[in-house]
């Protein structure tokens, strides 16, 4: 856990109790706030954390944000906001797939090519809709997906040197939170302030399955069992088992206040969240019957 000028670690057995982490420094910014890598961990444990799936995306090596730069010569990309409020700050990530390196905006995408000097751009497109909150690339395929701030859903195809054609697949007329691809790819799920839908991909098309109603701010899909855990926000967070009936309610809990961020461990037994009126974390575990 941690902000901008701090990380500490937490440990489960004991989370009351945050240790300090040492911070990397940014080796070629005049400050650490304007390097794009601002996450105040060390480089070990970067290379932990950049080894990691982000909805289907990765990110470069910490070395190789040195010379994200624009024409003008400033840093490009912001990780930390990026990871808290979504893609609009141009962060390089990377494509494992398709080996594609782009920028993520609201507004507008980009395709990028590493060179001796640094990056080159190779393509650049307006995301479809009105401003693109959540994004999503397809596990083995050259397809990204995402939603805007009305609830309007696109597919957006790319080549390595050119993005491709969009198609809009979903319109749900309120903002999107949250998009994954599941089962390999073989499955979308998509959430909002409204609705959490699954949809099938096969072939180059999506087709709705199932959908609910709810609130969602952001949700985690255990995919061993098709649990998926949901932030709800001011209703807390509520699990819910996905079947061929659809989503059922397993339980779920309400700290007293709104929800803000939510992560799950990766032996997926544990759940910590942040509180949205104060830096109060709490830790749960999660439990099977």
């Amino acid at each position: 856990m941690g902000d901008g000028r701090a990380a500490f670690a937490v440990s489960i057995d004991k989370p009351g109790v945050a240790t300090p982490l040492a911070a990397a420094p940014a080796s070629q910014a005049e400050s650490f706030d304007q390097h794009p890598c601002n996450l105040p961990i060390s480089t070990s444990m970067y290379d932990e954390f950049a080894g990691e799936s982000w909805h289907g995306f990765r990110f470069l090596e910490r070395s190789a944000y040195d010379q994200a730069k624009d024409a003008r010569g400033y840093f490009v990309g912001d990780l930390l906001r990026t990871l808290v409020f979504g893609p609009n700050y141009g962060h390089y990530v990377l494509h494992p797939a398709s080996g594609a390196i782009m920028a993520l905006k609201s507004g507008s995408m980009q395709l990028l090519e590493r060179t001796a000097e640094g990056f080159k751009v190779l393509d650049d497109t307006k995301t479809r809709g009105r401003a693109a909150l959540a994004f999503a690339a397809h596990p083995t395929e050259p397809l990204i997906v995402y939603g805007d701030n009305y609830g309007t859903f696109h597919a957006h195809r790319f080549k390595p040197n050119e993005f491709g054609k969009a198609g809009k697949f979903a319109a749900k007329e309120r903002k999107a939170s949250r998009l994954e691809f599941i089962r390999g790819g073989q499955m979308l799920a998509i959430g909002g302030m409204g609705y959490l839908a699954t949809y099938s991909y096969a072939n180059g098309k999506l087709a709705l399955l199932r959908e609910t109603s709810m609130s969602v701010r952001d949700f985690k899909w255990l995919g061993a069992e098709d649990v998926v855990l949901v932030n709800q926000g001011l209703h807390g967070v509520t699990a819910y088992r996905y079947d061929s009936n659809g989503f059922t309610k397993l339980g779920g809990f309400n700290p007293g206040g709104a929800v803000q961020q939510m992560a799950v461990s990766k032996c997926e037994r544990y759940l910590a969240i942040t509180d949205q009126q104060s830096s109060n974390l709490s830790v749960y575990s999660v439990t099977r019957e």
